[in-house]
C-alpha cells in the first residue's frame, strides 16, 4: 500500500521513500568512509609540543590522550548507528538503561551490515527520526573535522543543481570544503558529495561563462571565490603565455575573463604552490 513519505512528501511504499532512503545511505557512507576515520583521528590524539618544562628545556609535555569533545562526539554516532542496529534485531544484542535495544556492534562494521539493509531502515515506523539523527550528527561531525577559515570553492552542488528557484533558475548552492578533503555534504540538500567529482563538473559548467572585470579586480574574484593567492601579474602572465585563449579585451582596463581558463589556471598554481610547500 502506498502512501506519501513523511521527510519529503512524495508517494513511497515505506515510510520513507526511495530518494531519501538513497541520501540516508549516503550519509551512512560518507561516515563510514570520511567522518569518522578523521573524527577517530581527532579523538586519540598523540603528544605533541607544548611550553617548556621548567625542569628540562626541549622536554615535550604528553598532550591529553583523548579530545574528550571528539570523543563524546564520536559514542554519540556510535550509539545512534548501535541503537538503529538495534531497532533491526541485529545480533549481539543488549540494551541500554532506557530498555531500548542496542547491537553491540561496532561502528565500521555495523554501517557496512546497515548498508545492507536500508530497506528495513526505510520500513521502520521511526525512520523519519532515525534519518534526522543521522543527518543532524553526520553535520556536527563534518564541522569538528574540518576548519571553516581554511575552507575554499569547490563549486555547486549538482544535486540542487537539478532543481528550480521560485523564478525557475537552477538552484546554485556554493560547495566549501578544506584543500585536503575528499567528501563534503551540501548544506541545503545534504547530498553527499565527492569533490573531486564536483570540482570537475563545475570547471565544465562553467566554460560558458564569463566576468568582465580588470584585472586586478578578477585576481580577487579568483582570491574571493577559490583561495588560491592570484595577483594581477599571474593574470597577465597568463595571457602572455597564450593560457587563456578565450579572454578578449574589452576596452580600457576591462577584460571579458573566461571563468573556466580563470578556474583553471588559478587551480594549476594552487597545486605548484602546495607541491612547492
Amino acid at each position: 500500500m502506498e502512501h506519501n513519505c513523511v521527510i519529503c512528501g512524495k508517494p513511497a511504499e515505506a515510510t520513507i521513500c526511495k530518494a531519501c532512503a538513497r541520501d540516508w545511505a549516503r550519509r551512512l557512507v560518507w561516515l563510514l568512509k570520511a567522518g569518522m576515520p578523521a573524527l577517530q583521528q581527532i579523538a586519540y590524539k598523540q603528544a605533541t609540543t607544548r611550553e617548556r618544562s621548567p625542569r628540562h628545556g626541549n622536554t615535550a609535555y604528553a598532550a591529553p590522550p583523548v579530545n574528550e569533545t571528539a570523543q563524546a562526539l564520536f559514542n554519540a554516532v556510535e550509539v545512534h548507528l548501535q541503537l538503529m542496529g538495534g531497532r533491526l534485531g541485529i545480533k549481539p544484542l543488549g540494551y541500554d538503561r532506557y530498555e531500548r535495544a542496542r547491537t553491540l556492534m561496532q561502528w565500521a562494521d555495523l554501517i557496512r551490515l546497515l548498508m545492507r539493509r536500508m530497506r528495513d531502515l526505510a520500513r521502520l515506523e521511526d525512520a523519519s527520526g532515525l534519518y534526522a539523527d543521522t543527518l543532524r550528527l553526520a553535520e556536527r561531525v563534518d564541522a569538528a573535522t574540518s576548519h571553516s577559515a581554511e575552507k575554499r570553492l569547490i563549486g555547486v552542488c549538482p544535486d540542487c543543481l537539478n532543481g528550480r528557484d521560485e523564478q525557475g533558475e537552477p538552484v546554485r548552492t556554493p560547495i566549501y570544503a578544506a584543500r585536503d578533503a575528499r567528501y563534503a555534504i551540501c548544506p541545503a540538500c545534504g547530498a553527499w558529495l565527492d569533490l573531486r567529482r564536483t570540482r570537475l563538473e563545475y570547471l565544465r559548467s562553467a566554460g560558458l561563462m564569463h566576468i568582465t572585470r580588470t584585472q586586478s579586480d578578477a585576481a580577487r574574484w579568483i582570491r574571493a571565490n577559490t583561495g588560491v593567492n592570484v595577483s594581477g601579474n599571474d593574470l597577465k602572465n597568463w595571457r602572455a603565455r597564450g593560457k587563456m585563449p578565450g579572454t578578449r579585451h574589452i576596452e580600457g582596463p576591462y577584460w571579458a575573463w573566461n571563468v573556466l581558463e580563470l578556474l583553471a589556471c588559478a587551480q594549476a598554481k594552487d597545486e605548484r604552490d602546495h607541491d612547492d610547500a
